[in-house]
């Protein structure tokens, strides 16, 4: 008696048939009576096990490969990558293999779900930011590669095939009698090289739909949704029904219809062979010559076998071709006494090598192969197709030879599990390295699945990329540092400034360090700054707080640097002894953090005369070591010590008293921060706005510098230890972000206080779940502070001078000279003769999701606004002429020529 039929599982999608209409895989109609209609197109696949498929007379097993990166890995990890994928082939001989490349749609919509559970405290215009970035996703065809492996297990027995479809028994015995080889195999497939896993569920379902609709659109499965695992007879059936195919006589393309949702699509699908593969040298000079097509911008499928040979079989193979050689030459000198052309000596001499290695080599590596191997494109009409075709043709000219054939029906059959192989032309006959050096699970992957939209790699693939900053803390319990470097203009506030626009509408309370006033910018947007936003009022998010127009001593040494926090220090003590031991240490340090910040501000205060001499140092600290050091403390109580000393005591009190009233000095001396502190409790976002600070120029001496100048560094070191203090009085759980820009100005403040500062916030960072973006210009302001080891993820945009390229390899950890320094200095091209502003800028991006290196995956991204307009603004730094202040005030634009701007600039 025939065993039950399974019921296939229906999701979101996938709609179970209704009387009279199909479903998106199967049958239509009312099938009450068991009436189904023929199978037009006789497909060999008769039945789903597992990770088997079965025709009428063999049983292949499927599996899905790992995906592997490529980019900025070193030439060794490359070439191991390709030895240990032609070992693995090696250790197949005497089996077909199988290959499938094909997509799968980017699921955007799993995405926005997991980003909105990942979002602690949505606000008003998450939902559209959301919605913007979902539909520039969406319309920029991203799709996550998939390649598939099967390795033919051997021809099934006819009776055991047809008892099998009756008794449950005879199924059994037949899984029994390969279950040896299968073992084998599915040891082979997990290794390092393929490293597959089975194909099961989900993972078989796509890649027969996909196959069977080759290019024509097919839902994508909810992740929830019931995975079936045995397809038998009638199953397939659901599937083969679902699609016509079609093709007229000598026709370039074939016709492909599917039924999705009671709709049909056609689609046309024109396929290619690879004819000839000249010499490649992969990874020196070539990429994988499989995965060269991820760069088209359009989904391409693969379809391949390879009969992995034995050494016996090529070595007879090599002495039949040797007695043709042979012969031939003894045609050309005996029979016609003319010298044999260089060709066949060189053929002789190429056959001799092979059968030598054959028999000499013992690792596998000089495997031969035979195999063959399509690539399909689709269109929507044939001359797209077509048009498709040719543009993967010239891809790979001059080295690869890619042909069409007739016959195009047959071929494309070729890419369905089970389906003959169609014609054995263009059989290719390559070593097993050759094979293994096409590498068709390579991608480009970085980044996590369920954080902020940044936009999308632009090296080997496009692919989008997302990044969570909290991941590094949360899941990888690492430091949640995250440097970004690059020349001016190569869109580091941009790139910053999107992550905080996207952290303030998730919930996230933070604090951003704005030198050149360009961050709060994004209070101009009402969703941050408060006002209308979609016809209704909304509450403001963030506030700017003025440092330079500050109350006297708001900026006070002793109140920025605040005191440990117990909570957090008992959480990791292992006992009420240690607990003490700790909070005495870190208060101990809390003091003599103020006094080293004290110092190195009054000294700053001083001519450079005075503060250059090792004597006025030595009173400075020793008044300084004598005073109250608590958050309460004041820097006038300094003065009016030296002022009580002797004459050089007074000389030092004097020029302090005279910085005191200065317009900038005045912020150090009083104690005003605390009061200040107390205003900004319940903001959930805070910009320190330092605009209209004079930083002194690059390479000129400190004695050249103004009374400004001079004070810059200290007010932008203690502004940071200020904002610093609103990430310590959070909970430790909570989200917080905390935005350095132009970091190498407070790096290279005197005394060290301001790398204590880099340093105490990335040491701090995990602990307190901090992610700390921290810009800078040269990659030696983060190296130079010995943080380097907590550095979690790293963007480096372009880098032109030489030591600055150094140094930005050594953030990312690669080597110098290697090619990677042309890298960073060709990131964000542009043309000379280009007069729109760059749409785009591009970054290399760590993202330190470990890896073999802990460094995680490195990819080139590209970072784009045009979907977000108002937020492009917000953030474009460009100068533009047609907004100059002097025609907002009192100039007619009335009277000037109309200019049509871009509007694509990235500051």
């Amino acid at each position: 008696m025939r065993r039950p039929r399974t019921e296939r599982a229906y999701g979101p999608g996938f709609e179970k048939p209704k009387p009279g209409r199909k479903s998106v895989f199967g049958r239509g109609g009312d099938d009450s009576k068991g009436v189904r209609e023929p199978r037009g197109d006789n497909w060999a696949l008769e039945e789903v096990r597992g990770h088997l498929t079965f025709t009428s007379d063999r049983i292949i097993a499927w599996y899905l490969a790992e995906p592997q990166t490529w980019s900025f890995r070193a030439h060794s990890d490359l070439e191991a990558l390709i030895t240990d994928q032609a070992s693995q082939l090696a250790d197949l001989v005497g089996n077909t293999v199988h290959g499938r490349v094909t997509t799968r749609p980017y699921p955007v919509r799993h995405w926005a779900h997991a980003a909105f559970a990942n979002a602690p405290d949505p606000q008003p215009g998450f939902e559209e930011m959301m919605a913007r970035n979902q539909a520039h996703m969406a319309a920029h065809s991203q799709a996550d590669k998939l390649v598939y492996y099967g390795v033919d297990l051997g021809r099934r027995d006819a009776t055991v095939r047809t008892l099998a479809k009756f008794s449950a028994s005879a199924a059994e015995r037949e899984m029994a009698a390969i279950s040896e080889r299968l073992d084998t195999v599915n040891r082979v497939m997990s290794r390092p090289g393929f490293s597959a896993r089975p194909a099961v569920g989900h993972d078989m379902e796509w890649m027969i739909a996909r196959s069977l609709s080759l290019g024509a659109k097919i839902p994508v499965p909810e992740p929830g949704e019931a995975q079936q695992n045995f397809l038998d007879t009638d199953d397939m059936a659901e599937w083969f029904e679902s699609v016509a195919w079609s093709a007229e006589p000598l026709a370039p393309t074939v016709q492909v219809t599917s039924s999705i949702g009671g709709r049909q699509e056609t689609s046309h699908v024109c396929v290619l062979t690879v004819s000839r593969i000249g010499d490649i040298e992969v990874p020196e000079t070539h990429a994988p010559w499989m995965a060269k097509t991820d760069a088209l911008g359009f989904p391409v499928e693969w379809s391949f076998r390879v009969e992995p040979r034995s050494p016996e079989d090529v070595s007879r193979e090599m002495a039949s071709l040797t007695r043709r050689i042979d012969g031939q030459v003894s045609h050309w000198s005996e029979d016609h006494g003319k010298r044999p052309p260089k060709q066949l000596s060189r053929q002789a001499g190429r056959a001799a090598d092979v059968e030598d290695e054959m028999r000499s080599e013992f690792t596998g590596l000089s495997t031969r192969t035979r195999g063959w191997y399509r690539i399909a494109v689709t269109g929507r009409s044939e001359a797209e197709a077509l048009d498709k075709a040719q543009k993967v043709v010239d891809l790979y000219r001059p080295q690869i030879k890619i042909t069409r054939q007739l016959g195009q029906y047959h071929l494309a059959r070729e890419f369905v599990p089970g389906e003959p192989l169609a014609s054995t032309a263009h059989a290719r006959k390559f070593p097993v390295l050759k094979v293994a050096a096409g590498l068709p699970a390579v991608t480009a992957e970085v980044g996590d699945k369920r954080g902020f939209y940044l936009g999308e790699t632009s090296a080997m693939a496009s692919r989008a990329v997302l990044m969570d900053p909290w991941y590094l803390t949360e899941v990888m319990e690492q430091a949640g540092l995250i440097p970004l470097v690059g020349t001016p203009g190569s869109g580091k506030s941009t790139l910053m400034g999107v992550v905080i626009y996207m952290s303030i509408l998730s919930g996230i309370h933070g604090v951003a360090m704005d030198p050149a006033g360009r961050l709060q910018r994004l209070m101009t947007l009402p969703e941050i700054g408060g006002g209308t936003f979609n016809g209704q009022q909304v509450p403001a998010r963030a506030r700017s707080v003025d440092v330079l127009g500050g109350r006297p001593g708001s900026l006070s040494p002793y109140a920025v640097v605040p005191d440990p926090n117990p909570e957090l220090i008992r959480a990791e003590a292992m006992s009420d002894h240690e607990f003490a031991e700790r909070l005495h240490r870190e208060r101990s340090a809390a003091v003599q953090q103020r006094r080293d910040l004290t110092v190195s501000v009054l000294r700053a205060c001083l001519p450079v005369g005075l503060a250059n001499n090792e004597e006025v140092l030595k009173r400075i600290r020793a008044r300084v070591m004598e005073a109250q050091a608590d958050r309460g403390a004041d820097t006038s109580t300094i003065v009016k010590m030296l002022f009580e000393g002797d004459g050089g005591d007074h000389e030092i009190g004097r020029e302090l008293a005279a910085a005191r009233e200065r317009e900038l000095g005045r912020l150090f001396f009083g104690n005003d921060f605390l009061q200040s502190d107390e205003e900004l409790k319940g903001t959930p976002f805070t910009f320190y706005n330092l605009k209209g600070l004079t930083t002194p120029p690059e390479h000129v001496p400190r004695e050249e510098w103004s009374a400004e100048e001079q004070m810059a560094r200290p007010i932008m070191t203690l502004a940071a230890w200020s904002a610093l203090h609103l990430i310590y009085r959070s909970d430790p759980n909570d989200r917080k972000l905390f935005a350095l820009d132009e970091a190498h100005e407070i790096t290279q403040a005197s005394g060290g206080t301001g790398r204590a500062l880099v340093h105490k916030l990335s040491s701090d960072s995990r602990k307190n779940n901090c992610a700390a973006l921290v810009s800078t210009q040269n990659a030696s302001a983060i190296l130079g502070s010995d943080i380097n080891n907590f550095v979690g993820a790293a963007f480096v945009g372009r880098t032109q001078d030489e030591s600055a390229q150094r140094d930005a390899l050594k953030l990312l950890g690669k080597p110098e000279g290697l090619g990677y320094e042309s890298i960073l200095a060709r990131l964000s091209p542009r043309t000379r003769r280009g007069d729109e502003q760059l749409g785009y800028r591009e970054f290399i991006y760590r993202d330190g999701l470990g890896g073999d290196t802990g460094h995680g995956g490195m990819e080139i991204i590209k970072v784009t606004l045009n979907h977000h307009p108002g937020l492009q603004e917000a953030l474009n730094t460009t100068a533009d002429p047609t907004r100059r202040v002097s025609r907002a005030i009192g100039g007619d634009p009335t009277d000037l020529p109309k200019t049509e701007l871009s509007g694509d600039g990235i500051g």
